[in-house]
């Protein structure tokens, strides 16, 4: 899996001496994550928990390229050496001065391939050279050009594939095992002055759980806190909690753009094993669910089928779809409030998928799962 970084010529700099990689938003305090009583505006603490988890999904061994603006070229590749952590929004950020800006949710990062040029955002978005078809497009990055606010996004398999092919084309592969960048030739060149990432990491998982559970408890939104909490479980061992196939997870998307018209699909995870592909579609509600969702989820599947599946398909690959809802069980709700909701879910479990399936395609009926407050989080019960 790969995910590229937005930086400038001098962060992308540091970047690569200090070798970490991150994002942020400076004008955000991060005091909100360690106390509950601190009001903070609430876009801009969704802003920054979709941010965090947008560097959660990344797992170590995952492929890293970086976006410079400014001269708008795409550089790498680099490997994700550790899970992501936070540097705190203060006087104390780590490098702050010399980046210029503050990025408090990060990664450390180690090289993997590292090719002497950048690829031109033409080369690599714009031009149709060598586009036989339609989901051959870089439609991640295209979307994610046109809403310019997310320092950090995952691209498909198939799209890392062609952007690396393009990205070797009359180039140089370096050896070495630091690199800086010369501003000058607007090139990576190997460095000599060799330098630490030196601050710790600092693990805030269990926090923003713990703030999750707040939030549920005070009856506040907290959708975000539960994208996050789902990816860091997808991530893990027990991601057979929430994904119906046993096969290891190979690519975790989160607020996935699947229109123009900025709409996303929460979170997408596929499991790829010879060739089968399984694509679980899951959307999340922090509160209980209503029937309005089958709608939803159906303007979501028509994406996957016309934008995801068809280079599987070209391959001869078979592609089984599990649309899940993870949404509030209501454990305390009046035993009237719990059958009510049976019946919505009953109807939503029952709708009919048949006219998406084909010999290639299996779509199968709506799973729900439950999340539910426990002493010091939230458990998961498939329903």
């Amino acid at each position: 899996m790969a995910h590229v970084f937005i930086v400038n010529e001098q962060t992308f700099k540091l970047h690569l001496e200090y070798q970490f990689a991150g994002t942020g938003a400076s004008d955000i305090s991060t005091d909100f994550i360690f106390d509950n009583s601190i009001k903070i505006n609430t876009q801009n603490e969704k802003r920054s928990v979709l941010m965090m988890a947008d560097v959660l999904r990344i797992r170590k061994g995952d492929k890293i390229i970086f976006f410079v603006t400014g001269i708008s070229k795409f550089y790498g590749v680099f490997e994700a050496a550790s899970d992501f952590f936070l540097d705190p929004n203060d006087h104390k950020n780590y490098l702050g001065q010399k980046l210029g800006k503050i990025l408090t949710y990060r990664l450390l990062i180690k090289p993997y391939k590292v090719y002497e040029k950048g690829l031109s955002e033409f080369d690599a978005l714009d031009s149709l050279q060598g586009v036989k078809y339609p989901d051959e497009i870089y439609w991640s990055l295209i979307y994610r050009k046109l809403d310019g606010n997310r320092g950090c996004t995952m691209i498909t398999d198939q799209e890392y594939a062609i952007l690396f092919k393009k990205l070797q084309k009359n180039n140089q592969l370096l050896q070495s095992k630091k690199y800086t960048y010369d501003d000058s030739k607007k090139k990576i060149i190997p460095s000599t002055h060799r330098v630490m990432y030196k601050k710790k990491p600092l693990n805030i998982d269990d926090q923003l759980e713990s703030n999750m559970l707040y939030k549920y408890q005070n009856k506040k939104a907290f959708e975000h806190y539960l994208e996050f909490w789902i990816i860091r479980i997808l991530k893990s061992k027990q991601f057979n909690q929430i994904l119906p196939s046993s096969s290891p997870v190979s690519w975790i998307g989160n607020e996935v753009m699947c229109s123009f018209g900025k709409r996303r699909i929460d979170i997408i995870a596929l499991q790829e094993q010879k060739k089968e592909i399984n694509i679980s579609l899951i959307e999340l509600k922090d509160e209980q669910v209503d029937k309005t969702v089958t709608e939803q989820l159906k303007g979501y599947l028509r994406w996957i089928i016309e934008y995801m599946l068809p280079i599987y398909l070209r391959k001869g690959y078979k592609a089984n779809i599990w649309p899940i809802i993870v949404s509030d069980g209501i454990s305390k709700a009046l035993p009237k409030t719990k059958e009510k909701l049976s019946m919505v879910e009953g109807k939503i479990k029952s709708y009919d998928w048949s006219c998406y399936n084909s010999p290639s395609i299996k779509v199968s009926p709506i799973k729900i799962i439950h999340f539910t407050p426990r002493k010091s989080g939230f458990r998961l019960t498939d329903i």
